[in-house]
């Protein structure tokens, strides 16, 4: 071969080198953009409910209590999910899961919109929540695997904050304009599901985590006939040669079976989904972790939910206050962008110590101010400050859990907290049908408390990775 054939053999080999490098890219891109779509609506929804809630009491004539009823069924919904994740995720993979809990959650607006009867209303958000504890479990484990996990994972809570951010723009002006049908509104959140549902099917085609990411590096081969572990058939040797990551895609070779294309839903992971769950509840870490994040979410739902009524109630505002709940949900946006480069610098452990004071010292300003634009204010910056400890949350758990417990422990992580996002919303409401909504600050300020104290426990307990 003469030296300009070597040459264009060369030139066409680094051409064809630089395609297939940019579309691993936009592909790349694409799976990214997806996930934080499905974190856009989760955000969507919970964003909704604090500008609708004075709406809802109005049309179904009801009081704080039976309103806060939406947020027990949301609990139903993600403690189902809690139960189900993980052996779903084993079973059919993420890229069935996903999809299939936006189409859960959209099945709860199609039970919405159309102005039902309460008790209905209150059924479809067992569908919503159910939907929205599958997709959050999901999206986060496959964040923290892909490649820029601490951005990707902080990116990924900005689009839920996002998300929630919007939501009010749009449910408020249904507030002000269309009187006595403000359930019209979940039409529009049911064309948000859809297109959710569309764009987890066409970008994802039904792949398994391991198939998008490749498997874990401490994941052994797939055991088959022939090539067995020696502690499960005598006589046979194990192969400890074959260590580290494995190309998801590799295939069947002779009696020795590679992971295949069937991925988590083969059942053959190192442990059962049985297994899984029985070691993350085995581990003080997990319920550490899952009971800070019960505080958590109780504390940002519970705001979120309840600001416009406590400041048209408490600090004279109009309907116009729903825009409140933007302020506080992009505030927790701004917080999970900005604050990044502050989160790395301190450490995911120091970082949660320092916002969360911050938040309370802002929360008792709010309560001892009796300002309508300073409470407003205040409650965005309540939003920043809040903003990087889910995400905090997520990263500890890829720093001090086994590698095939982050799923299953994100997972129920995340359940928990949207137990928590519901009942403590519910509780404030409760507490409110009694004393007033004032008690909304007392209140966030003392699970705040509660939640360094836990906070201490977490950041204890994963000093040392097991």
């Amino acid at each position: 071969m003469t030296d300009s054939e070597n040459q264009r053999a060369t030139s066409g080999a680094m051409r064809e080198s630089d395609t297939s490098g940019a579309s691993e890219g936009a592909r790349e891109d694409t799976e990214r953009f997806t996930i934080f779509l499905v974190m856009f609506l989760v955000g969507w929804s919970d964003g909704s409910q604090g500008p609708l809630l004075p709406l809802l009491q109005e049309y179904y004539k009801i009081d704080y209590v039976i309103v806060s009823l939406i947020w027990i069924a949301i609990t139903i919904g993600v403690i189902i999910a809690a139960v189900s994740n993980i052996h779903l995720a084993d079973w059919i993979g993420f890229g069935l899961l996903t999809p299939l809990g936006a189409l859960v959650q959209s099945t709860g607006y199609v039970l919405m919109c159309w102005g039902g009867p309460y008790p209905l209303f209150v059924i479809a958000y067992v569908f919503v929540g159910l939907g929205m504890g599958w997709q959050d479990a999901q999206v986060n484990s496959l964040s923290t695997r892909m490649p820029h996990a601490t951005t990707i994972t902080f990116m990924l809570h900005a689009a839920y904050g996002l998300g929630a951010t919007v939501s009010p723009f749009v449910a408020t002006p249904f507030a002000q304009r269309v009187t006595g049908r403000f359930y019209l509104y979940f039409i529009t959140s049911l064309g948000l599901g859809i297109g959710t549902v569309i764009t987890l099917i066409l970008t994802f085609q039904g792949r398994t985590e391991d198939q998008i990411v490749g498997k874990r590096p401490d994941e052994g081969l797939e055991a088959v006939p022939g090539v067995l572990n020696s502690a499960t058939e005598p006589g046979t040797t194990p192969l400890d040669e074959h260590k580290g990551a494995v190309p998801a895609e590799a295939e069947s070779k002779g009696d020795i079976m590679l992971p295949t294309e069937l991925g988590e839903a083969t059942g053959a992971e190192a442990r059962g989904s049985s297994a899984k769950y029985m070691a993350i509840l085995s581990t003080p870490k997990a319920y550490f972790l899952c009971i800070y994040i019960f505080l958590y979410m109780g504390v940002e739902v519970a705001i979120g939910g309840w600001a416009t009524t406590f400041l048209i109630q408490e600090r004279g505002g109009n309907s116009s206050s729903g825009y409140v709940t933007s302020g506080f949900f992009g505030g927790l946006t701004v917080g999970r962008i900005v604050l990044i480069p502050v989160t790395n610098r301190l450490g995911h452990r120091l970082s949660v110590y320092i916002y969360t004071v911050i938040a309370i010292g802002l929360e008792l300003i709010v309560w001892l101010v009796p300002s309508l634009i300073g409470s407003a204010l205040c409650f965005s910056l309540v939003g920043v400050a809040l903003g990087p400890m889910y995400p905090s949350c997520v990263m500890i758990i890829t720093e001090v859990m086994p590698t095939d417990l982050h799923t299953g422990t994100i997972g129920l992580m995340a359940c928990i907290g949207f137990v928590g996002s519901a009942i403590m919303p519910f509780i404030t409401g409760a507490i409110a049908d009694r004393h007033g909504v004032w008690v909304l600050q007392p209140l966030m300020i003392a699970l705040l408390t509660v939640s360094i104290g836990m906070w201490f426990l977490v950041a204890r307990a994963s000093a040392h990775k097991p």
